[in-house]
């Protein structure tokens, strides 16, 4: 029973970050297109602004889920860190590194989404007085540093697919026929002076 709980819990934790990974996507895709097409039409006509844009938005969704999933193991963390002070209230000592793989694997079954980001502690050496604190600590420190990561890859996602668009707009094609096109109207006149 306490199995299905915890995959129940896990499932929905992974639609909400998807269903608000898309609508924050649609809205970056809504501004990125207003953005470009005030630039030039050319661009949003392309075929490669399309290519790009479906590419982009997958990856954007990707990358907003697996972020908002984070934040809200983030958010569960202080709550863990209150689960971990009241599980070891009696504990004394000097922590070992399967002692905090137990403990960890304890917060996860009550907490599973951290347990998505996080599956291996080891603080040894560390007092158990102090191990509540030190592992709320490491936990907020290392999805702090995935969120970021997570942000840094959205802003390259989205400066690479922008660029793209740019640089195979509509107006470079169109340039190019026109160039050809010209130069076979100036071929026929030639060859029908014979």
């Amino acid at each position: 029973m306490w199995g299905y709980m915890i995959f129940f819990t896990l499932i929905s934790t992974a639609f909400s970050s998807i269903f608000y990974g898309v609508i924050i996507t649609a809205v970056i895709m809504a501004i990125l297109y207003a953005l470009l097409r005030a630039i030039s039409k050319g661009i949003v006509l392309s075929i490669p602004f399309y290519i790009t844009g479906v590419v982009m938005a997958i990856l954007l969704i990707i990358q907003l889920s697996l972020m908002i999933g984070a934040m809200q193991a983030k958010d569960a963390a202080d709550s863990a860190e209150i689960y971990m002070t009241q599980l070891l209230e009696d504990a004394s000592g000097v922590d070992g590194a399967q002692d905090s793989q137990q403990v960890l694997d304890a917060i996860t079954e009550e907490f599973p989404i951290i347990g998505a980001y996080i599956g291996f502690a080891d603080f040894s050496g560390t007092r158990v007085s102090d191990l509540a604190v030190t592992m709320h600590s490491k936990i907020i420190d290392y999805l702090s540093s995935y969120i970021w990561h997570r942000v840094w890859w959205i802003f390259g996602i989205i400066i690479v697919s922008c660029l793209i668009a740019i640089c195979f707009s509509e107006n470079k094609v169109s340039k190019k026929n026109r160039n050809t096109n010209q130069y076979r109207s100036s071929s026929r006149k030639n060859y029908d002076d014979f």
